[in-house]
C-alpha cells in the first residue's frame, strides 16, 4: 500500500466505524502523508473516527467533517506535524460530539491558536483533550461552566488569563480538570465547592496562581486527585483541607509560598496515598496525627523549615515506601525504629543537623536486601486500546502514573516518575553531623541502587562488606574522615556509574581495573596519600624497593651486632701486635723507620 489512506475507503458508505490508529503502512514503518478531504464525503454513516498515533502531516481543515452527522467521536491526537484548522472556513457542524481528543496536534495555528468556537455548540460533549496543541489566548467561561463536560484537558499550552469566572452562577460539571502547563495567573475562585462540586481530579500546577489556597476546597467531598505545585500560593493549609476530605488519595502543593505549620490532623484521611508539600515554607514539627493516615505510601517534605527529631513513629506507616525529609532543620540521632519500615525503599534525611551514628540495624529493612516490588500499584489504568466512548469515567489509578519526584542519585537532579521510581531504592544520609565507623550491615544492602553519606565526620575504613553492593549506580562518600585503602575487591561493582570518595584521609593504590577504569581524579582529590592512576602521584614499585630496604636493614643489623664489635676489636689488636713483632725481627725495615722518626723530630 502506499503511503496515503487507500481510496478503497471512499466508497465503504455504510462504514460507521474508522480506526487507523496506531498503524504501520509500508515497509517504511510509519504512516505518513496527509488526511485527503474527499475521504469522508460519501462516508455519512461514520460515528467514530480514530487516526490517532501516526505521522500525518499537512493542515486540514474541520470542516471536512461537518455533515457527518452521526459524529460522536474523533480522535485526531498524537500526530505531531498535523495542523488541524477549526476555524477558517468557519463551519457549523451538523454533528454533536461526544469525545473530540485534539492533544498533541497543532490547531488553529493560522487563526491564533484559539480554543475552537464550535465546541460552544455541543451540547452532549464530555470529553475534549487538547493538551499541548499550541493554544494560546483565554479559556472561556462557557467551556469551564458547560453543562454536559465531564473531562477537560487543556495542559501544556500558552493559555495566558485568570481563572474564568462563571459569567451565570451555573455549576459545572467537571470530574476532570486539567489546565496545568499554561500562564493561568491570579487567584483561585472562593466558592470552588458551589462551582465544581464534582471535581474527582484538579490539576493547576505549573502556572502562576497567587494569593491562598481557598478553604473551600475542604468540601469537595469527591475530589480525590489535586495539584496545585509550582505556582505562587502563599498562606497556611486552610484548616479541615485533609481532615473533613475522606476521597482524597493524592495531594500535591510543592514549590509555592505556603506556611504555617505542617497539616495538624489527618483524622479520617484513610485514602491518603501520596502528600508532596516540599520545597514551601512550613514550619514546626511533624504531626502524629499522620497515624491516621494508613494508607501513605510517599511523603515528601523536603526544603521546608521543620525542625525536631525524626520522629520514632513513622514504622506504623506500615505502607510508606519513600520518606523524603531532606534540606530541613531535623536534629537528634536517626531513630533505630526506622528499622522496623520493611516496605522503605528511599530514605531522604540529607541537609539537617542530624547527629550520632548510622544505625548498623538498617539491614532489617528487606526492601533494600532482597528484591521486591514497590507497594505501590502502578497501573496504567485504561487509557490504551480501542476508544471507549466513556472515557471520562478515568480510573483512580491514574494518579499513581503521574506521581514524580527529583532525586539528586548520580551527581545530577532527575526527575523520576512511574516504573524507574517504582524500581529505584536509595539512602541519603548526606550533609549532617553524623560520627562513627560506617557500619559493615550497609555493605550488604545488595538492592540498594544509591548511597549517599557525603558531608559527615565518618571515620574508619571503607568496610569491605561494599563488595557486596552488586546493584549500587551511585555511591558518595565524600568529605568525611575516612582511612585507609579503598577496598580492591570492590571493582566487581559493575553497575557503579558514580564514584566518590574525595576529601577524606584515605591512603595506599587507586583500584583501577574494570568498572573503576571509568573514574577520573576528582573521585579521589583530597587524599594526599592515595596514589596510581588516574592521580598523577606515582606508587613506589611494590617489589624491588622492598629488596633494597631488606639489604640495608639485613647489613645494619649485623653492623649494630656486639659480635660484630668483638671480632673488629680482636682483629685489629692482633693485627698490631703481629706487625709490631715484625718490625722488631727484621733488622733493616727497623732502620728506616728510626730514620722516619728523626726527620719527623728535626722538622718540628
Amino acid at each position: 500500500m502506499d503511503d496515503s489512506i487507500s481510496t478503497w475507503i471512499y466508497n465503504l458508505t455504510s462504514l460507521t466505524t474508522l480506526l487507523l490508529g496506531d498503524n504501520r503502512f509500508n515497509n517504511s514503518n510509519t504512516m505518513r502523508g496527509t488526511i485527503p478531504s474527499p475521504i469522508f464525503k460519501n462516508l455519512t454513516m461514520l460515528t467514530i473516527i480514530s487516526v490517532s498515533h501516526n505521522q500525518f502531516n499537512g493542515l486540514i481543515p474541520f470542516s471536512m467533517f461537518a455533515n457527518l452527522s452521526k459524529l460522536i467521536f474523533i480522535d485526531l491526537s498524537d500526530n505531531a506535524q498535523l495542523e488541524v484548522e477549526t476555524e477558517n472556513p468557519h463551519t457549523v457542524p451538523t454533528f454533536q460530539l461526544q469525545s473530540l481528543l485534539l492533544n498533541n496536534c497543532i490547531l488553529n495555528k493560522h487563526s491564533g491558536g484559539g480554543i475552537p468556537t464550535f465546541i460552544s455548540t455541543q451540547r452532549r460533549i464530555e470529553t475534549l483533550d487538547a493538551s499541548y496543541s499550541f493554544l494560546r489566548g483565554t479559556i472561556p467561561s462557557w467551556l469551564l461552566y458547560n453543562a454536559t463536560v465531564s473531562s477537560l484537558n487543556l495542559r501544556g499550552n500558552s493559555l495566558q488569563c485568570p481563572f474564568p469566572q462563571s459569567t451565570r452562577h451555573n455549576k459545572s460539571m467537571l470530574g476532570k480538570l486539567d489546565i496545568s502547563d499554561n500562564k493561568i495567573y491570579g487567584a483561585l475562585p472562593s466558592n470552588m465547592e458551589t462551582l465544581f462540586p464534582s471535581l474527582v481530579l484538579f490539576n493547576m500546577s505549573h502556572n502562576e496562581l497567587k494569593g491562598t489556597i481557598p478553604s473551600s476546597i475542604k468540601k469537595l467531598q469527591m475530589l480525590t486527585i489535586m495539584d496545585l505545585s509550582v505556582n505562587n500560593l502563599s498562606g497556611e493549609m486552610p484548616h479541615g483541607l485533609i481532615s473533613n476530605n475522606t476521597s482524597l488519595k493524592y495531594l500535591k502543593l510543592s514549590n509555592n509560598k505556603l506556611q504555617g505549620n505542617i497539616l495538624s490532623k489527618f483524622s479520617n484521611m484513610t485514602e491518603l496515598a501520596v502528600l508532596l508539600l516540599d520545597n514551601n515554607g512550613f514550619t514546626g514539627t511533624i504531626a502524629s496525627d499522620m497515624l491516621s493516615s494508613p494508607s501513605l505510601k510517599i511523603i515528601d517534605l523536603r526544603k521546608n523549615n521543620l525542625l525536631g527529631h525524626i520522629p520514632s513513629w513513622f514504622p506504623d506507616l506500615t505502607n510508606l515506601g519513600i520518606l523524603l525529609l531532606g534540606g530541613n532543620f531535623f536534629n537528634g540521632p536517626i531513630p533505630l525504629e526506622l528499622c522496623l519500615m520493611q516496605n522503605l525503599r528511599i530514605l531522604d534525611l540529607s541537609n539537617n543537623a542530624i547527629s550520632g551514628s548510622i544505625p548498623s540495624c538498617l539491614n532489617n529493612i528487606s526492601s533494600w536486601m532482597t528484591e521486591t516490588p514497590n507497594n505501590i500499584d502502578w497501573s496504567l489504568g485504561s487509557q490504551s486500546g480501542l476508544p471507549i466512548l466513556n472515557v471520562v469515567k478515568f480510573p483512580v489509578d491514574e494518579l499513581y502514573t503521574r506521581i514524580t519526584t527529583n532525586l539528586t542519585t548520580k551527581s545530577t537532579t532527575l526527575t523520576y516518575g512511574g516504573l524507574p521510581l517504582a524500581l529505584i531504592t536509595g539512602i541519603d544520609l548526606s550533609m549532617n553531623q553524623l560520627v562513627g565507623n560506617i557500619p559493615s550491615q550497609v555493605g550488604h544492602l545488595k538492592e540498594l541502587h544509591f548511597l549517599k553519606l557525603s558531608n559527615n565526620i565518618l571515620s574508619g575504613p571503607i568496610p569491605e562488606s561494599f563488595q557486596n553492593l552488586k546493584n549500587i549506580e551511585s555511591l558518595d562518600l565524600s568529605h568525611n574522615k575516612l582511612v585507609g585503602t579503598i577496598p580492591p575487591q570492590m571493582i566487581e561493582l559493575y553497575s557503579l556509574s558514580t564514584f566518590n570518595v574525595s576529601f577524606n584521609s584515605l591512603s595506599g593504590m587507586v583500584p583501577y581495573e574494570k568498572q573503576f577504569h571509568t573514574f577520573d581524579e576528582r573521585s579521589y582529590m583530597g587524599n594526599p596519600d592515595l596514589c596510581g592512576p588516574p592521580l598523577q602521584r606515582n606508587c613506589y614499585n611494590p617489589s624491588q624497593p622492598d629488596q633494597d630496604m631488606k639489604g640495608e636493614e639485613e647489613g645494619s643489623a649485623i653492623l649494630d651486632s656486639p659480635i660484630f664489635f668483638y671480632l673488629w676489636v680482636t682483629s685489629s689488636y692482633a693485627l698490631g701486635f703481629w706487625g709490631f713483632i715484625a718490625l722488631l725481627t727484621n733488622k733493616s725495615r727497623r732502620r728506616k723507620i728510626f730514620r722516619i722518626v728523626d726527620c719527623c723530630f728535626i722538622c718540628m
